[in-house]
């Protein structure tokens, strides 16, 4: 396929099984009610941040909450920082992001009611929802507006850009009361760049990320999409124009799909990629609250007109207990002759990927895995160097413990990758947290982490403060700094020290009942200068 492959572990979007997560919690709230959730899978966990394979096309908004349900009534809750359309980058509220692990099944709902709106509190615990004259789910027609603005400015080179966007989101289902839906998400932008000698340059796009009909019968397990959708079956951003089927029993579930992917700028049609794949699942029977277990297995052919972009096999598997968690995954590449006249094997073990915890009591969390993964795509709004650092070292070995106590939380991590392009690297990441204090539930996080690889050894210490001055509003500041100090080299005979840092404040407030407002902005400076960036958003939900 043309785009960069995230490993399979993205399947779980497909796996329809509602699934109880695992462990306990110390932090209890209450949870959308079974009726009214959506299921999606926990894809990646990544320092105190944690990817679920669902966004903005499956009605997620910023600042919404999201729950994982465990044993006993208590719930984990995660609050959405960035979205992507099928992506969405989460902290976790009142609770520790060691606990998190991938497979883990979020729930949410598609749209929120108000008081507890998209842009909830992120300290407090969810109130129960608040009656409306209008729906803004359910079947029928319902959808998102939005204008949002991002500008960033470079001190040093005196350039950057600004970026007006505007976006449209449909969801229809049961219409007219009947089996069928629909899906449409576009998306319009014009970016103007400023360099340092002040010429400009202007470069708008309108892009269609979905235009597609469902059919969906309620009860029946059966569900078909035809039209421009996303392949959650192999990676959570890969657009393709064709059909997906999916059925699924009480204990085996099947999909497959078909279609050509558009092309890679302005997603316009095109036939040059061909796209197949199918997969089963084998799985315990709904409704158990004692443990749950899945296992799939699939396969994924992309072609173009005139040679084989990719042929793969993937299993996983999935269990989770109140005591253990696990979720394994392993891709199988075949390579035609003509790859493997090139230097490559017949068949290539890729996309490893194991992560297991295990908590023998509510306030002591064991973890570790194991990725060897060769591309994750991380969509965020927003970068900074604590975020940067976690994407660069996240191949290889971990492992950590996680205690926490009654609004008090600590953890450690270790990690051994091959990050950073110089070698073996070995880092260790300590956090704190306290959560809720005082009525205006404060929030406070910080975080160290010490790093070395051949070339350089550093430090990375970040923190967060967040508060709900009243219940709407979420307002929250967080900085950090990050030092390495590189290595002789060459003619450079002294360590070289290498400096960063940043500060931001965000803010996040429910206006009205489908209104949404959020403010960002970020100054970073380093050795190369400073760099200032500015995002803001009013989402209207209907």
């Amino acid at each position: 396929m043309r785009c960069a492959w995230i490993s399979a572990a993205a399947l779980g979007t497909l796996l329809l099984l509602p699934r109880s997560a695992v462990g306990q919690d110390a932090t209890k709230v209450t949870a959308p009610p079974d009726s009214a959730v959506r299921t999606a899978p926990v894809t990646y966990v990544t320092g105190s941040t944690i990817y679920v394979a669902a966004g903005r096309a499956d009605g997620l908004v910023e600042g919404q909450q999201l729950f994982i349900k465990r044993t006993g009534g208590a719930v984990v809750t995660l609050k959405v920082a960035y979205l992507s359309s099928r992506q969405a980058s989460c902290e976790v509220v009142g609770s520790d992001a060691a606990s998190v692990v991938v497979g883990e099944q979020v729930t949410f709902l598609p749209t929120l009611s108000a008081g507890k709106a998209a842009g909830g509190s992120a300290g407090s615990a969810v109130a129960a929802p608040r009656p409306t004259r209008h729906r803004m789910s359910g079947p029928g027609l319902h959808g998102r507006v939005g204008a949002r603005y991002l500008v960033a400015r470079e001190e040093t080179l005196n350039g950057g850009f600004s970026q007006p966007s505007f976006d449209l989101r449909l969801d229809g289902s049961a219409l007219g009361g009947t089996p069928v839906g629909l899906s449409a998400d576009l998306r319009t932008r014009r970016t103007t760049s400023t360099s340092g000698t002040g010429t400009s340059t202007v470069d708008g796009r309108t892009r269609v990320y979905q235009a597609a009909l469902l059919w969906n019968t309620p009860g029946s397990g059966f569900r078909m999409a035809l039209g421009r959708q996303y392949l959650t079956a192999v990676t959570s951003v890969t657009l393709f124009d064709g059909a997906l089927m999916e059925l699924n029993g009480s204990h085996l579930g099947f999909g497959a799909f078909a279609g050509v992917e558009p092309e890679p700028v302005n997603l316009g049609f095109s036939r040059d990629i061909q796209d197949f794949g199918g997969y089963f699942q084998l799985h315990n029977k709904p409704g158990i609250t004692g443990g749950v277990w899945s296992f799939s297995l699939g396969a994924v052919g992309s072609y173009s007109s005139v040679a084989t972009n990719r042929e793969f096999a993937f299993a996983q598997a999935t269990v989770s207990t109140p005591v253990v968690s696990l979720f394994a995954l392993q891709e199988l590449d075949y390579y035609r002759p003509w790859k493997v006249a090139l230097g490559e094997d017949r068949f290539s073990l890729t996309s490893t990927y194991l992560n297991g915890s295990l908590r023998p009591t509510r306030w002591l969390s064991l973890n570790g895995g194991y990725d060897n993964r060769r591309s994750v795509r991380l969509y965020r709004d927003a970068v900074d160097p604590a975020t940067s650092f976690d994407d660069t070292y996240r191949q290889g070995v971990n492992g950590g413990i996680s205690l926490s106590g009654h609004r008090v939380r600590v953890s450690g991590d270790w990690r051994r990758s091959d990050g950073g392009g110089t070698g073996t690297a070995t880092a260790w990441t300590g956090t704190l947290g306290l959560d809720r204090f005082t009525p205006l539930h404060l929030s406070l996080t910080g975080r160290g982490t010490w790093y070395s690889n051949p070339a350089l050894d550093g430090k990375l210490y970040s923190g967060r403060v967040g508060f709900d001055p009243f219940a709407p509003l979420h307002l929250e500041f967080n900085g950090g700094v990050r030092n390495e100090d590189l290595a002789p080299t060459g003619t450079i005979l002294t360590v070289t020290r290498r400096h960063v840092s940043w500060i931001g404040a965000d803010l996040d407030w429910s206006l009205a009942r489908g209104w949404f407002l959020s403010l960002s902005g970020t100054r970073e400076r380093g050795d190369d200068g400073a760099t200032t960036q500015f995002y803001g958003s009013m989402t209207w939900r209907f």
